[in-house]
Parts: C-alpha cells; sequence; structure tokens
C-alpha cells in the first residue's frame, strides 16, 4: 500500500469551537433493543432508498472470536490512526489493544446505486445530490428528499456507534460511473496528543491537499476486499465493514431484527436479507420468513408468526380486495362512523367477528402550507384474535415505526400501511432521527403541513375507530343516561307529531297492570352533567373503575335521525371560539376538532367542563369509554 494512502487528523484553528459528536445517542432509545437492531433498521433503509431494483438484496456478515482478523492483519488498515485512538479525552472507553485480534461487522447490499456525486465537493451544497460527500463528509444532514425513509442524516452513525473505535469503512461501486472507491471515517472527541490539539473526525484516503480523498488504487482495493470477506466485485452498491464489532451484537440479534423490522417489504418483495456468522446462515425471503419466525422461538414466538401470516396475507391484496371507506371532506382529518358506508358496516362486522382478515383503504387529502391539496390513503389490515393485546403495528414505506402510541383495540391484530407518497411523506417528516416515534414537534414537520397533528392523530386512532364502530351492537346511544341532563321531546309530543311515509304511531297500551321489572344499573365511572352553555365530565359512582380514557362526540340536538350525523362544521368546532375548555384537570387531551374530543384521564378526581355553545339549542353528548394511547 502506498504511504499516502494513511489516516489523516486535522488540527483546529485557534477559537474554533470544540465539538463533541453526540448524533449516535439518538439511537439509544427504548424502541431500538440495542446496537444490532439499529444497525439493520438504518442500514436496510438506507440501502431501499438507494435501491435501483426490486428486490433489493442485503448480505450482513458477523465475523468473530475464531473468524475475527488476526492483529497482523489489521496493520494497514489503522496504523496511523493508534495514537488517536489512545488519547486521553477521545470519547473511547473500551479501546482494543493494538495486538488483539478484529472481530467485524460487514454490511453490503445489492442492486442499489452506490454513493454517487463528486468526491471533491468539500461543502454543503444546496439543493445538490452527493450520497458520498453525505456519508463521509456531513454531519446531521442528508441529500435525501422527501420521497426517501431517512431524514435527519445521522442513521449512518449507527455504524461507527457499534465500533469499539468508533470507525467504518466503505467500498463502493457507483451505478453511473462504474468507480470503485474506498475510504474511512473515524469519530472520535476533540482530543490532545502532547501539546497538539486535534479535531474529532478523521479519514482513510489520499490527502493531496486538505481535502482527504477515496482511494481507486485497485491493488488496495482488492487487499481490502480480501481481508474483510467482501462478496462485492462489479456490482453497483455499498459495502461497509465495522472494525472491532460492540461485543453485544449477535447473529440471533441480527436476524431477529431483521424479520421484527421489516417483514413486510420482505414479503412484498422489495427486500431479501442474507446473515451469515461463523456456523450459521440464514437467507431470509418471501419464502423463508415463517421458517425463520419459526427459528426465532422466545417470548414472543406467538406474536411474530401471527403477525407475519397477516402481514403475508395483506402483501397479496389487491386493489379490487379492498373495502374503501368514504375519503374525509376536509384536509383536517376527523374521524366519523359516517366514514363508513352504511352497507358496509355489517359486511365488515360479520367479517371481523368471524375472524376473517379484513383489508380496508382509507382515503384522506394532505396539503402542505402553500399548496394544493393531495389525495392519499393508507391501508388497514386488521384480524380479530382474542389475545391480542390490540396494539397496532405502524408501517410508513416498509420500516415499522416501534413506539408509535396507536390507540389499542382489544383482541385484534392489525398493520397500518403507509406506502402512498403524500401521507407517507407527512409521517415521515414527524419522525424522529431513530424514526421510532411520530411527533408533532419534531423540526422536519412542525408548521410544515395544515393540520398535520390531525393527521397523525387520525392514523393512529383509525383500527380503535373502526374497530369500535362494528363492535357496537347498533344500540350507539344510551339516550336514558342523559335524559334528565339534555331535554328530549316527551312521548306524548312524540305520539302528536305528524305521521311519516302515512304511518301513524300505534295507540299507547294501558300498562298499569304491567309488573315492572327491577333493573340494575352497573356503576358508571363517569359522570356528565349540564352546565351553563355546555357540559361537565367528572368522577362517577364511587364504587365504579375510573375508565382509562374517553371519547366525547358533540351535536345539536334534533327532533328526527341521529343528531351525530347532521353535525356541521358550521355549527361549532370544539378546538375553536367560542368554544372553549373551561376547566380541565386530571385529564390529558389527545385530540380536540370538529365536535369530538378525546382525553386520557390521569388522576381519580378528574374535570373536564366545555363551554361556549349557543344556550338556545339544545345539546346532544356522546361519551364512549376508550383504550389509552400505548405508553
Amino acid at each position: 500500500m502506498g504511504a499516502l494512502w494513511v489516516w489523516y487528523f486535522r488540527q483546529p484553528s485557534p477559537g474554533e469551537t470544540t465539538r463533541d459528536p453526540i448524533v449516535g445517542e439518538f439511537f439509544a432509545t427504548d424502541a431500538i433493543s440495542g446496537a444490532a437492531e439499529a444497525i439493520v433498521r438504518e442500514g436496510i433503509q438506507n440501502a431501499l432508498d438507494a435501491g435501483l431494483q426490486s428486490p433489493v438484496h442485503v448480505r450482513i456478515l458477523l465475523a468473530n472470536d475464531s473468524h475475527a482478523l488476526p492483529a497482523s492483519q489489521m496493520v494497514p488498515w489503522l496504523e496511523q490512526a493508534w495514537p488517536h485512538l489512545r488519547a486521553a479525552g477521545n470519547g473511547l472507553r473500551d479501546v482494543p489493544a493494538e495486538m488483539d485480534g478484529c472481530s467485524y461487522l460487514v454490511f453490503e447490499d445489492f442492486g442499489t446505486s452506490g454513493l454517487k456525486g463528486s468526491v471533491d465537493q468539500a461543502f454543503d451544497e444546496p439543493n445538490t445530490k452527493n450520497g458520498f460527500f453525505y456519508f463521509f463528509r456531513a454531519e446531521g444532514r442528508t441529500g435525501k428528499g422527501d420521497s426517501d425513509r431517512g431524514r435527519w442524516g445521522v442513521g449512518k452513525h449507527v455504524f461507527p456507534r457499534a465500533s469499539r473505535i468508533n470507525a467504518v469503512f466503505g467500498l463502493t461501486v457507483r451505478s453511473d460511473d462504474q468507480k470503485r472507491l474506498l475510504m474511512g471515517h473515524i469519530v472520535l472527541k476533540s482530543h490532545k496528543i502532547g501539546p497538539k490539539h486535534w479535531s474529532p473526525d478523521g479519514h482513510f484516503g489520499l490527502r493531496p491537499d486538505k481535502l482527504v480523498l477515496p482511494s481507486e488504487e485497485q491493488t488496495l482495493l482488492e487487499k481490502f476486499k480480501t481481508a474483510f470477506r467482501l462478496r462485492r466485485e462489479k456490482e453497483p452498491g455499498l459495502s461497509l465493514v465495522v472494525p472491532y464489532l460492540d461485543d453485544e451484537i449477535s447473529y440471533r440479534g441480527l436476524v431477529r431484527a431483521v424479520a421484527d423490522g421489516y417483514f413486510y417489504p420482505i414479503l412484498c418483495g422489495q427486500l431479501t436479507v442474507e446473515v451469515e456468522a461463523a456456523g450459521h446462515q440464514c437467507s431470509v425471503t418471501a419464502d423463508t420468513l415463517v421458517d425463520v419466525a419459526l427459528e426465532l422461538a422466545d417470548d414472543n414466538d406467538g406474536e411474530r408468526l401471527a403477525r407475519v401470516e397477516l402481514a403475508e396475507w395483506a402483501a397479496k391484496r389487491q386493489v379490487s380486495d379492498f373495502f374503501h371507506l368514504q375519503p374525509c371532506s376536509s384536509h383536517r382529518p376527523v374521524w366519523s362512523d359516517e366514514l363508513i358506508p352504511s352497507e358496509l358496516v355489517p359486511v365488515l362486522r360479520a367479517k371481523l367477528l368471524g375472524g376473517e382478515k379484513i383489508a380496508v383503504r382509507i382515503p384522506i387529502l394532505v396539503r402542505r402550507k402553500g399548496e394544493r391539496d393531495q389525495p392519499t390513503y393508507f391501508d388497514l389490515f386488521i384480524w380479530q384474535r382474542d389475545n391480542d393485546d390490540g396494539r397496532p403495528i405502524f408501517i410508513r414505506e416498509g420500516l415499522t415505526i416501534t413506539d408509535v402510541r396507536g390507540t389499542r383495540a382489544r383482541g385484534v391484530l392489525s398493520l397500518v400501511v403507509a406506502k402512498d407518497k403524500p401521507i407517507a411523506t407527512l409521517l415521515g417528516d414527524s419522525e424522529n432521527p431513530a424514526h421510532t416515534q411520530w411527533q408533532r414537534d419534531s423540526s422536519n414537520f412542525k408548521n410544515k403541513y395544515v393540520s398535520g397533528s390531525a393527521h397523525i392523530d387520525f392514523v393512529k386512532r383509525a383500527v380503535a375507530k373502526l374497530v369500535g364502530v362494528l363492535r357496537d351492537s347498533g344500540e350507539k346511544y344510551d339516550v336514558s343516561t342523559l335524559a334528565d341532563i339534555f331535554p328530549r321531546p316527551a312521548i306524548d309530543e312524540v305520539a302528536r307529531q305528524s305521521p311519516i311515509d302515512g304511518v301513524r304511531p300505534k295507540p299507547k297500551p294501558d300498562v298499569s297492570d304491567i309488573v315492572r321489572p327491577t333493573i340494575v344499573q352497573k356503576p358508571v365511572g363517569y359522570r356528565l352533567q349540564q352546565v351553563k352553555g355546555g357540559f361537565s365530565i367528572q368522577p362517577g359512582h364511587k364504587d365504579a373503575t375510573i375508565p382509562p380514557a374517553l371519547d366525547v362526540r358533540v351535536a345539536y340536538d334534533i327532533r328526527q335521525g341521529n343528531p351525530l350525523k347532521k353535525y356541521h362544521e358550521a355549527d361549532f368546532q370544539l378546538d375553536r371560539a367560542p368554544i372553549k375548555i373551561e376547566k380541565k384537570s386530571g385529564v390529558e387531551i389527545r385530540q380536540c376538532s370538529g365536535n369530538e374530543i378525546s382525553f386520557e384521564i390521569t388522576d381519580a378526581d378528574f374535570n373536564l367542563t366545555v363551554g361556549g355553545f349557543d344556550q338556545n339549542r339544545d345539546l346532544y353528548v356522546n361519551v364512549r369509554i376508550a383504550e389509552r394511547d400505548n405508553a
């Protein structure tokens, strides 16, 4: 190897800000079980974003124990880096000795574009897509657009974060110019060697001036490929090597992360994954996923197999297999039972209660601020299983978003799949860097969409809302509960109304001799009261269980028909004046829009009072006990 192909660290200018990179901490979350899952989630997401064909193929090789690289073979790849790796204050806590063998991980993707872009680009250039620059020379920035799965430009840091020396090598073959390039990157903290101060980043390559360039020397690349057992020849894509791998990464952990995190694109034929280790090899495809899930026998075995079965069924659905709901009439989606065509309710109810799988497509509108509405949709796949905890599984463009707090529908296994670009882009913009949550205050999301938060809430609660309607016996409203609070026409008054369609009400029978049964009412955990210009919900019977959450719908009363079906936004909107929440204690609002307010109860002594309604009109208030959002 030529003497110029070495590790370069830069000395900072006087007064330059001392920087200690922390982007890897974005992946220190309970929703990601460890380094193996982080690597699989981010690595495969990047591969799918760079895909040129379907399926994209990913190869993961774990080389440890007896398959680790001998120390003598590591000399060419780290020789000049060791003084920096041993420097005090560099942020490393478990630095291997130079004479230690090197366990490592290889992550290769095939059928992808590789790291394209000018290798001479030294600074971020707006509107320039340069995969090479953003991978090796940028932090917290990305050249990906809204159509890509990633957003933050930090996912690549899962690779050095999994290394005991915070290092990663990348060998890429580019689809546009077929060049093969090799470069390395070490991410430390600002550190000091003797009297000299050094910046955190080191790069392995050629430095003819001040910018480190990748190697194109074929002898060097072949030596690297052989040393780390890469499979890539001339196929476009990216091969990453993580040296001195974190000991917690295991073969089983990698396979589990693939099966649990990417089961849906695998079953849809968009992805295949191969995992290798000493004495182990596993090919995860649409044909083998069930067998792989069976081999991962653990506490989640039954759940995993059921999830795979539902996803396998979902992946085969054609457009004609879906039940289509009515589109929301506004770019601010608010659930209404009327979204389900009346003729579909008995059909869907029979299928759900009969244990059949159901595919439902929900059309909505998405609007970016300053732009027009974009019609879009997302899909629900529902299967009643009595022992399921009811937590929906959310999948955005193939990636399972593991920590979304969706409302549960007990006894139902469900997949919520967002693959159509407008809604998938909106949800992706709201995700945290680890892509585990949808966050309303994300800097990529806030103030970007009209009613963006309402879209998140609508998607999160869609399964529970739909299942609630289908499980309803048809007697949706307990009028007797509200009769002493909100006026209704008396029976005699109804009898005096004009006949409808020529049919007069039958005469009222003599009921003086009827023996009336004693009705024992079950104590209710909440109490609905009328207040001036509105209503209040407070604790109910002292012996009743406090409900976890309540969904409340309100409308001005009418003489005939369902008041909720006749609600119009011109009547009032709960999140707009003159309607206002006059008192709130012991509750956490999770949705307030249109004529619906939904809240969790956080204290036994709770109170929610809503006022500002027209006092010349009677209110109709419907309260339903709901599940608490997932913790």
